[in-house]
Formats: structure tokens, C-alpha cells, sequence
């Protein structure tokens, strides 16, 4: 009676320690935590795997302490239940930390630092195609129409357009919010933004659309219309650059018009020769398909898919001598681009959304994660940042820590 008496004390006590070792073990110090997010991996595996170990030795302490006693067993829980299980433990959390250890480095920047930023997003009804944000208003195109939203803290619903529409493959916001210029595969659409029909402005698969100052830039192939007010009526110009365009945008600095091609961007403006007509003022090789535009005030960068980013300083690109600065492999596929604070922001696909400085070299400053597949980045007049992710089928603001909400 006292042998079992003793026994049932030892258990009781065993299973207190094992629970206060797990305790301790499951709270490592400030100091061991540190090294673990520096990459000390072995620090964090030795102390899963003694976690694992402890949790056998309790399993095995519950068990003993519930084994029937009138009935000897024929393996002692001790001798059998405790090594049994934790090894096993032990193993199991060895493995449990080498499979964190493979999340946290896929989730890790390659370069930069990771960003910590805030996101309020919206949920679209299909995967976004692109994007357009003029004022207090976001349009976002995908297979089931035109989404639009209010530019607030948390993106707001407001209604759906072109809802009946088939084969959009982009949108832009004519200013004033009033209509939307819809791009589709077989021809250029105008609505307004609040109500009403679509009206055919172009037929043909429209390759690309821009907006800026008052009139739109379209794309059909190798041919660009520009239509622009001039007096109570509207003026419309075409030329045939040679080849196809797959990107635009407006430049407000020069006030003409970039376009991108398979190999090269061009810069359109109205020739002053004639005072109507177009021309192309310059030719700028990239060497890859510019997939996006953006210009500041002292840049214009364009994303080049799988060949990175590349960036002018505009003393170069209006100076006759260009020398272009590249960015390559960060990320691996670059989609879209914008400026922010005086960076470039873009978007990365599964490579999140790159923070990149251009001065004195480019160098890529932060990567924020925490958008799995990201491919349309716009900022707006508030320098408001706004992400397309494919990847969760939404729209995002997002905000970095030194940034008003």
C-alpha cells in the first residue's frame, strides 16, 4: 500500500516538473528570441525538439498516472510509455521547427528589409485586370464588369458598370469621375460612371488606353488615336508608330503622351509644326515589353515583366544622351509600377509589393509580403497606395507605418 501510495506521490511529481519544463521551454527569453529572428534556425529547432521531448514525457506521466493498477502491466509505463513517446515528441518537433523555418524564409525578402504595413481591403467579384483612380474614385476592371470604389481608409463599394461587357482588359477615369473609358478585345467602350449605356467609341481589340490632361490616348496594334477637346468639339488624331503598343500613360511634366512596346517606349506629342497631327518626339529602347509607365517630375520608369525595372532621370531622357538605370531579379516579374515618397513602388506577383530607391543607385529598400499576388499598384493624389492582388481577388490600401491613414 505504501509502495503504491509512493508511486502515485512520484507520478503526481513527475507530471508537475514535465508540465513546468514544457512552461519554460514554450517561453524562451528576450535574448533567444532575438537570435531567432536573425536566423538562428538551429536555436529554434533544439528548442521545438526539447518541447516535443517534454511533451512525450508528459503524455507518458498521464498515462502511468491513469493505468490500471489492479491489473499489472506488462510493460511499466515508465519503462515503456515515457522513451517511446518522447522520442517521438522530440522528433515531431524537430520537424515542426524545420517546416517553420521553411515558411519564415519563403516568406523573407531575398533583399531589402521586410515592411510591416496596414491593410484595409474590399473583396472583387473576379480577378482584377486593371486599375484606374482619379480624385475620391477607384475603378477596378475584371471579367464581371467595372468595379467602383470610394478612395477612403477602407475602400467602399459604391456600383458596378459594364457589367454585360466581355473581354475588358482595362479601364481609366476620364477626369470629373463623370465617364469611364472601358478597353476590351473588341473594341473601346464610353460610359458614364454613375448610369446609362455604353456607346462605342473605336472598334477593334484595343491594345492599351491612357488618360490625361483633357483627352485619351488609344491603342489598336501599332495605331494610336488621341482625342482631345479643342473649342465645343473634340479633335481626334492618329499614327501608325510600327508597332504594337501594349502600354501608355500621360506625362504631366511634358504634357505628352509615353507609350510602351514589345521593345521600346515612345513619347507622342501634338506636332508643332502642323499645330494638329502627331509625332513621335523620341524613341527610347527597354530591350523587353513594358508592361507599365510611370513618370514623377524627375523619372520615368517602366516595368519590364521577367526584365525588371528600368528608369530614366528625365535630364537624360530629354537630353539626347540616355543612361538608364536597370533593376533585375527584384523582383522576378515586375507587373506595375508607381511612384511614392520619392520610391518606386511595384508590384511584384508572388514577390509582394518592392520598395525600390532610385538615387544614387537602385536599390530595392522593402518588401511587404503580406500580398500574395499583387499586380496593379496606383497611388492617388492624397498619396494614397493602392494594391490589385489576384492572389485574394482585392483590393487593398495600404499603409506604411509613417504614413497618415
Amino acid at each position: 500500500m505504501m509502495h503504491s501510495n509512493g508511486r502515485g506521490v512520484s507520478r503526481t511529481l513527475s507530471l508537475s516538473v514535465a508540465f513546468s519544463l514544457l512552461a519554460a521551454a514554450a517561453s524562451p527569453a528576450v535574448a533567444q528570441r532575438a537570435a531567432d529572428d536573425a536566423g538562428g534556425s538551429p536555436v529554434r529547432r533544439l528548442r521545438y525538439t526539447v518541447v516535443g521531448g517534454l511533451v512525450g514525457v508528459a503524455m507518458a506521466a498521464g498515462y502511468a498516472s491513469v493505468v490500471d493498477k489492479a491489473v499489472p502491466p506488462s510493460c511499466d509505463p515508465w519503462g515503456c510509455a515515457m522513451p517511446f513517446l518522447s522520442l517521438s515528441g522530440a522528433i515531431t518537433g524537430l520537424f515542426l521547427a524545420r517546416e517553420i523555418d521553411a515558411q519564415r524564409r519563403a516568406e523573407r525578402p531575398r533583399v531589402g528589409i521586410r515592411d510591416r504595413v496596414g491593410l484595409e481591403f474590399a473583396v472583387l467579384p473576379a480577378m482584377p485586370n486593371g486599375m484606374s483612380l482619379r480624385d475620391s474614385l477607384i475603378a477596378i476592371v475584371s471579367d464581371s464588369g467595372v468595379s467602383l470604389f470610394a478612395a477612403e481608409a477602407k475602400p467602399r463599394a459604391l456600383r458596378r458598370r459594364g457589367v454585360g461587357l466581355r473581354g475588358l482588359r482595362d479601364v481609366a477615369l476620364l477626369p470629373g469621375n463623370e465617364r469611364l473609358l472601358l478597353s476590351s478585345d473588341v473594341a473601346l467602350y464610353g460610359t458614364n460612371s454613375r448610369a446609362g449605356t455604353a456607346s462605342r467609341l473605336l472598334d477593334g481589340a484595343i491594345t492599351a488606353i491612357a488618360v490625361g490632361g483633357d483627352g485619351w490616348l488609344a491603342a489598336r496594334g501599332a495605331v494610336i488615336t488621341i482625342e482631345r477637346p479643342r473649342g465645343d468639339a473634340a479633335v481626334r488624331d492618329s499614327i501608325d508608330v510600327g508597332t504594337p503598343a501594349i502600354s501608355a500613360a500621360y506625362d504631366e511634366s511634358s504634357a505628352s503622351w509615353w507609350v510602351g512596346t514589345d521593345s521600346g517606349l515612345l513619347r507622342l506629342e501634338v506636332n508643332p509644326d502642323a499645330g494638329r497631327g502627331l509625332r513621335i518626339a523620341e524613341r527610347i529602347n527597354t530591350g523587353g515589353g513594358v508592361r507599365a509607365i510611370a513618370t514623377s517630375r524627375e523619372w520615368i520608369a517602366v516595368a519590364l515583366g521577367e526584365a525588371g525595372v528600368t528608369a530614366w532621370r528625365r535630364v537624360g531622357a530629354g537630353g539626347g544622351i540616355i543612361t538608364p538605370v536597370r533593376l533585375q531579379s527584384e523582383p522576378r516579374f515586375a507587373y506595375d509600377l508607381a511612384f511614392f515618397n520619392g520610391t518606386l513602388l511595384v508590384a511584384g506577383g508572388t514577390d509582394g509589393l518592392v520598395r525600390i530607391g532610385l538615387d544614387p543607385t537602385p536599390t530595392v529598400l522593402g518588401v511587404s509580403r503580406d500580398l500574395p499576388f499583387a499586380t496593379l499598384v496606383k497611388v492617388d493624389a492624397k498619396n494614397g497606395v493602392w494594391v490589385g492582388d489576384r492572389g485574394r481577388g482585392t483590393l487593398n490600401r495600404v499603409t506604411y507605418p509613417d504614413t497618415p491613414r
